[in-house]
C-alpha cells in the first residue's frame, strides 16, 4: 500500500490526521524523529525508508518472536478461509475452545474458567466486575458493604476507569480523579526510592541484602483495617510496569494473597504485561500461591497472541463462575461481553503462540539470555546519572538521575531519557522511555549478539547525551 505514496506524504498526513497515544505534547510531536514503519524482520522493525532497527520494547512489551513469524501467520490465515468472526454471545467456536483448554492446562490447577475480550484494560475491567458482583449474589446483604478495593500507589492497569481507578497512577491518572471510584491505596514497594527511610543504592542492594518489608506490613494493616469493605485486592504480576519497571520484592505478593485467603477477600493479579516475560507463562505458577489456591482472578493480555492481534482474557476459579449460575428470571448472570468476544482470528493467533513457546522450548532458553541482559546491564552503573537499574526476566527499567549521590531526579524539562532514545534511533534501536526511566523490553527471541549490541549501545547513548566524559 505504501508503495503508492513518498514517504515524505506519509508524514505529513501523520501528522496531520492522527493522534498518537501518550505522544501529543507540541515539543514531542509524532511520529518520533519521522518515524514510520512499514514492516517487520524478526527482532527488527523497518521504516518507509528502509532502515532498520531493534525492537528493544517489543511492539510495547507484546511482541514475543519477533515480527512476521510464519507460523502465526500460517495459522491467521488458515483460519480465515474458514471464518473471521462469529458471536460467543449464545454459539461457541473452535478456536475459543480450544484456546481455552491450553489456557487451563498452562494456568495454576484452580483457575479454569476462562473469559475473552480484546486488550489488558478490559480483562481488568471484567475482572473487577466478576469479583464485585459475585460478593453481590453470594449474599448481598452481608456484603453490601463491600464497595471499595486495596491496590498500590502508581499501580497501572489500563487506561479505562475502572482499571484507572484501581491503578492509583497520579502522573497518568490525576486529571481524572473525579470520574474514578473510591479505593485504598498502600505505597509501592519503590525500593530505590524507599518511603520509610531505608537508604538502598539501588534495587540490586535491597533484593541482596532485604529489608524490613515495611510497604507489606502497611498493605497488611490496610487489608486487616478495610476487610469488610473490600470485594478484591489488585496487584500487577511481579513486576509494576507502567511504574518504572519496579519489581515486587520476594514473599510481597505471597503474603498478600496468604491475608487475602484469610481475610476472604479475592485477589486478581493482573499479568496482562508480565505473560510470558519473567521465565515462564504466570507469575502466579507459584508454588506458595498454589498451596493456598491464590490468585482467585487473573488476567492475561499483550503477548498472548505473539504479540499479532488483540487479545485478552480473564481467568477464575470455579467456586466464582458457579455463582453467576441461575434460572432464566433471576437474571444471576455477568452483564459483560464486547461485539469480538472470543474472535476465532484472535484466538487462533494465541493457539499458535503458545504452541511456539512449548515447542521450541522457549522458557528453557531464556534463562541464559535473561542473564547475559542482567549482567550485561550492570555495567552501565559505572555511569554518573544511571540511579538505579531495576531487573526482572526481561522487563527492564533503567532510572537516570541527575545526581547519583542524593538521587536526584532530572527534570522534566530536561526530556533526558527521551533524549537518550533519540540517541538510540540512531544507532538502529527503537526503544519507548517513561519520565525518566529507560525501558527495555525485547523480544523473547532476541539474541545474545543482539543483547550485547543493545547493552553497549545504551551505554554509549547515556554516556553521549548525558555529558558523561
Amino acid at each position: 500500500m505504501t508503495k503508492d505514496y513518498s514517504p515524505k506524504e506519509l508524514i505529513e498526513w501523520d501528522k496531520k490526521y492522527i493522534w498518537h497515544p501518550y505522544t501529543q505534547m507540541k515539543e514531542y510531536n509524532p511520529p518520533f524523529k519521522n518515524l514510520i514503519i512499514e514492516r517487520g524482520e524478526g527482532n527488527y522493525l523497518i521504516d518507509i525508508n528502509g532502515k532498520k532497527y531493534l525492537d528493544a520494547v517489543s511492539s510495547i512489551w507484546c511482541n514475543l518472536f519477533g515480527h512476521s513469524e510464519k507460523r502465526i501467520i500460517e495459522e491467521i490465515k488458515r483460519q480465515t478461509d474458514k471464518i473471521c468472526h462469529s458471536t460467543l454471545l449464545g454459539s461457541g467456536n473452535v478456536p475459543s475452545i480450544l484456546l481455552a483448554k491450553k489456557l487451563v492446562e498452562i494456568a495454576p490447577p484452580h483457575l479454569n474458567k476462562v473469559f475473552y475480550s480484546e486488550d489488558g484494560s478490559e480483562a481488568v475491567e471484567i475482572a473487577l466486575k466478576m469479583a464485585f458482583e459475585y460478593y453481590q449474589l453470594k449474599d448481598p446483604e452481608s456484603n453490601k458493604k463491600r464497595t471499595k478495593f486495596l491496590s498500590v500507589k502508581e499501580g497501572y492497569h489500563g487506561d479505562t476507569i475502572g482499571a484507572m481507578s484501581v491503578g492509583g497512577s497520579e502522573t497518568f491518572h490525576g486529571i481524572f480523579k473525579p470520574l474514578l471510584f473510591k479505593g485504598y491505596y498502600g505505597n509501592a514497594p519503590y525500593c530505590y526510592r524507599c518511603k520509610y527511610g531505608h537508604d538502598f543504592k539501588n534495587t540490586d542492594e535491597r533484593m541482596e541484602r532485604g529489608c524490613s518489608m515495611d510497604c507489606l506490613e502497611d498493605m497488611l494493616n490496610l487489608i486487616e483495617k478495610h476487610r469488610d469493605e473490600l470485594f478484591c485486592i489488585i496487584l500487577e504480576g511481579g513486576v509494576m510496569g507502567s511504574a518504572g519497571m519496579i519489581p515486587y520484592p520476594n514473599n510481597y505478593i505471597e503474603e498478600v494473597a496468604r491475608k487475602s485467603k484469610e481475610e476472604g477477600i479475592l485477589l486478581i493479579l493482573d499479568e496482562v504485561a508480565t505473560f510470558a516475560r519473567l521465565g515462564k507463562y504466570l507469575f502466579s505458577d507459584n508454588e506458595k500461591l498454589k498451596k493456598i489456591s491464590k490468585p482467585d482472578i487473573i488476567t492475561i493480555g499483550k503477548g498472548i497472541t505473539g504479540g499479532y492481534l488483540p487479545l485478552a482474557l480473564t481467568m477464575v476459579r470455579e467456586e466464582i463462575y458457579n455463582q453467576f449460575l441461575g434460572d432464566f428470571e433471576e437474571y444471576r448472570q455477568f452483564f459483560h461481553g464486547h461485539t469480538y468476544t472470543g474472535n476465532q482470528l484472535l484466538c487462533t493467533s494465541a493457539i499458535a503462540t503458545l504452541d511456539i513457546l512449548e515447542g521450541d522450548e522457549v522458557f528453557k532458553k531464556m534463562g541464559k539470555k535473561i542473564e547475559l541482559l542482567h549482567r550485561s546491564l550492570d555495567r552501565l552503573k559505572e555511569l554518573e546519572h544511571v540511579g538505579d537499574i531495576r531487573k526482572r526476566g526481561f522487563m527492564i527499567g533503567i532510572e537516570l538521575v541527575k545526581n547519583k549521590n542524593n538521587k536526584e531526579s532530572y527534570p522534566p524539562r530536561d526530556k533526558v531519557a527521551y533524549r537518550v532514545a533519540e540517541n538510540l534511533l540512531k544507532r538502529g534501536i527503537y526503544m519507548r522511555p517513561i519520565f525518566n526511566t529507560i525501558i527495555i523490553v525485547p523480544p523473547l527471541t532476541i539474541t545474545e549478539d543482539e543483547i550485547e549490541f543493545l547493552c553497549f549501545n545504551l551505554y554509549e547513548a547515556i554516556k553521549e547525551n548525558l555529558g558523561i566524559k
